[in-house]
């Protein structure tokens, strides 16, 4: 992996993401507001290394799955109290219904157009329907506008997320200063 890559994966080791960085408060913001809203049996898709994960204290139980093995033996090095499987968020390899509270935060735009969709039906299948899941997204000004960052395969509009939840989620909040925050509940 190049240096890059680690630094779009949150590792506390990383002095990008040493306390006092900007990086360093978004993780730490982004899980405290987590804590406060899941419960129980929870999914953190993708889970990069595991940090994120290691920060859901309200949780009864967390599974992390990312598709990236090497992230995932540090993850399990680093957090050996969280299990973390080696899957694709396009395909939650797990039954239906089977989480009270699902976390994507900062994976969405790491798919394609299509496949954004595909990732929204997966959660919308895996959270049970008293569930909530809880989703943070870049967000493009414009269709087409890219912020360079290599890793972000389509970055969408405000429109194009909430077009991918029609049907599957009703949204019970929305904060978008650049990142869009949705806390979500199916429709089931």
């Amino acid at each position: 992996m190049d240096e890059y890559e680690y630094v779009e994966r949150a590792d506390p080791d990383l002095p990008a993401y040493q306390e006092g960085t900007r990086r360093h408060f978004n993780v730490i913001d982004r899980y405290t507001w987590a804590n406060e809203h899941i419960s129980g049996i929870v999914l953190d898709v993708p889970c990069g290394m595991g940090w994120g994960a290691s920060l859901l204290t309200n949780a009864k139980a967390v599974i992390g799955i990312d598709n990236n093995r090497e992230a995932l033996v540090k993850a399990r090095t680093l957090f050996p109290r969280t299990i973390f499987v080696l899957d694709n968020m396009r395909n939650v390899n797990l039954p239906d219904a089977c989480f009270d509270s699902i976390i994507c935060f900062e994976g969405y735009e790491h798919l394609e157009r299509g496949d954004q969709y595909i990732l929204i039906e997966e959660l919308y299948r895996a959270v049970k329907p008293s569930g909530v899941v809880l989703l943070t997204v870049p967000i493009a000004e414009n269709v087409g506008d890219w912020s360079g960052n290599k890793f972000h395969l389509y970055e969408p509009t405000l429109e194009e997320v909430e077009d991918t939840l029609e049907g599957k989620f009703e949204i019970i909040e929305m904060t978008k200063p650049n990142v869009a925050r949705y806390r979500l509940r199916p429709i089931k």
